[in-house]
Formats: structure tokens, C-alpha cells, sequence
């Protein structure tokens, strides 16, 4: 018998088995954000009954991602970007519907994918207040920009050391500047067009 003696057979097995499971995540990842999708354009569209049958379908795909996850700890890299997607289309869907944020503990995620969940929130809540705007509801868009407000000061205070978390940030910011600015048109420059 030489030095170099393995079970060829079990590792084969165990590598065949391992990649079919990775396979099986990221259909499931890509699954979870598309449905994600069709949570958000429900909800912008005030289609809640569009939007909970999405929700149902997609909590029961992220109860079979963690329990991939929990089975194999380095599948938690693909399931990352889905959980965050699921945050957004939850907390979206909690807030135009529910007047609520969920937490997450509420959705059971790991709290870096909840927080860039979070802040990409603060996206679609801008595109829901445009929408609003042009039906003349300002009052939306206010409440809106006071929430965006929150999170941003809220997340400035984490400190973040992650770029992509830090860069999300920025991006709240920017959501909340651009909201601030179409308010501005909208009430002040309708004013002085309407000649009030």
C-alpha cells in the first residue's frame, strides 16, 4: 500500500452530492428574487391580494433555503443575496400595507442580509412615492422621506466596516435626496406655476 491512499468512491460522492445540493440552492436563490420582484411591482401597484399569494409562495422557499443553509453552513453565500432581496419585498409589502417594518428576527434572516434588505427598501419606497406624487399625494411622500430619514440616520450610526453595507448608505441617502427634490418640485414649483 502506497502513502497516498483514499476512498476515491466517497469523495466522489461526497463532491457529486455537494454540487447537485449548490445547484438546487441557487435555482431556489434565483426563484426567491424573482418572486421578490413580483412581491414589489404588486405592491407598487396596490395589488395586495397579487402580492400575498407571491408572499406565500416565497416564505415557503426561504423555510427550504435555511434549511439548506443549516444543513450545509457554506451554502450561506448563495442564500445571502435572496434573503436580502426577501427583506426588501417584505418590509416593502409590511409598510405600504401594514404601516410596519419587520424586524429580523420577524423574518429570520441573518442581520446583514436584512439591513441591505432594509436600505433597498428605501428604493422601491421612493418609486411608490413618485407614484403617489403624480396622483397628488404628497402626504405619502412625506412620510415617506421622514422614514428614509430614520434609516439612514439609523444606519449611519452602525458604522459600517462592510463596503457593500457602507455603499447601501449612500444609497439611502441619495433616495432620500432625490425624494426631497421631487417634493420641492412638486409643491413649491406647483405653487409658483399655479401662480399661488
Amino acid at each position: 500500500m502506497g502513502i497516498f491512499e483514499i476512498d476515491l468512491n466517497r469523495l466522489r460522492s461526497y463532491f457529486e452530492t455537494y454540487e447537485e445540493k449548490r445547484d438546487e440552492v441557487l435555482d431556489l436563490s434565483r426563484r426567491i428574487n424573482k418572486e421578490s420582484k413580483v412581491i414589489i411591482y404588486s405592491t407598487i401597484r396596490g395589488d395586495r391580494k397579487g402580492a400575498e399569494a407571491s408572499l406565500e409562495k416565497i416564505r415557503q422557499m426561504v423555510e427550504m433555503m435555511r434549511k439548506y443553509v443549516e444543513d450545509t453552513p457554506k451554502f450561506l453565500k448563495y442564500a445571502e443575496n435572496s434573503y436580502q432581496e426577501y427583506a426588501e419585498a417584505e418590509i416593502f409589502y409590511s409598510y405600504i400595507f401594514e404601516g410596519r417594518i419587520p424586524t429580523w428576527e420577524d423574518l429570520r434572516i441573518p442581520e446583514e442580509s436584512y439591513v441591505a434588505g432594509l436600505m433597498d427598501f428605501t428604493g422601491e419606497l421612493l418609486r411608490k412615492s413618485v407614484e403617489e406624487m403624480i396622483k397628488d399625494n404628497v402626504h405619502f411622500a412625506i412620510k415617506a422621506k421622514e422614514l428614509m430619514g430614520e434609516i439612514y440616520r439609523s444606519m449611519l450610526e452602525m458604522n459600517f466596516k462592510n463596503f457593500d453595507l457602507r455603499k447601501k448608505v449612500d444609497y439611502v441617502a441619495g433616495n432620500m435626496n432625490r425624494l426631497t427634490d421631487y417634493i420641492f418640485q412638486k409643491t413649491v414649483r406647483g405653487k409658483m406655476e399655479s401662480g399661488e
